[in-house]
């Protein structure tokens, strides 16, 4: 084998190992999440979602270092399933966005497990307490008549992106994943009433919901001071057409 044949085979190469690009513009580019930018995934969401966050923020998680060193753990044990996306700044190639998510299956019992199992730290046990109690409620496998649906578990994009159209694409092109991995619907929990919203225009829409005022535990409301036009956390999804390749609303 010659080296223009060798430089050859190392192109191919690195082109099959290179993450897929699902969407792009002059403000960033999707593409899926690889292990180069899983601490820095973890920054952007320890600096900003759990900040920001209503549920997090009202809990105070980050003064609950027991908490937010397990729900590290746990994104990062997410992320490992290599189905999570990441936005990339066009310019700097800097982490902008994120979607942490996975294939929930009902015959794995993945949500089963998630809600027996003890959380550390009590802030983080608060917050998956009312998650697990929500999709409990949805009763997705039911709903959508479905073995296993395509999660979404934490969306996070940096606050300078927000209003730039980022967040829709990062949803939209999970949609995207769902359909090419064949998967007959997508789900997630949406806490806050901006990310609500954008559930709705991409054509998700509301399974189960809790309100905040309503989460009472030994006579008190456990997330107090949601912040302004956050009321509640849903369960938000909607079944992927196979027949036309399009996303189409729930009963439709």
């Amino acid at each position: 084998m010659d080296k223009e044949d060798n430089v050859d085979l190392i192109g191919i190469e690195a082109r099959m190992y290179a993450p897929l690009e699902w969407d792009s513009s002059e403000t960033y580019k999707i593409q899926d999440l690889k292990e180069e930018h899983y601490e820095e995934v973890l920054r952007l969401i320890k600096h900003h979602f759990f900040r920001e966050e209503p549920m997090c923020k009202a809990i105070a998680l980050l003064n609950d270092q027991t908490s937010v060193k397990a729900y590290l753990n746990l994104l990062r044990t997410w992320m490992k399933g290599t189905l999570s996306l990441v936005a990339l700044s066009a310019k700097s190639k800097r982490v902008i966005g994120v979607a942490v998510t996975r294939i929930n299956s009902d015959s794995d019992k993945s949500d089963t497990y998630n809600r027996i199992l003890k959380f550390e730290g009590d802030a983080l046990e608060k917050i998956m307490s009312l998650i697990n109690d929500l999709i409990k409620r949805a009763d997705v496998y039911k709903l959508f008549e479905c073995d296993a649906y395509f999660r979404i578990h934490v969306l996070c994009v940096h606050p300078s992106y927000q209003q730039k159209g980022v967040d829709q694409a990062i949803l939209e092109a999970c949609v995207r994943v769902a359909r090419t991995l064949d998967l007959p619907a997508i789900g997630g929990i949406f806490t806050s009433g901006q990310s609500q919203s954008l559930a709705l225009k991409s054509c998700f829409r509301p399974i189960a919901e809790i309100l905040y005022s309503r989460w009472i535990v030994d006579d008190r409301v456990v997330f107090d001071g949601t912040g302004k036009g956050n009321h509640s956390a849903a369960f938000m999804g909607m079944r992927i057409s196979r027949e036309d390749s399009h996303a189409t609303s729930l009963g439709k």
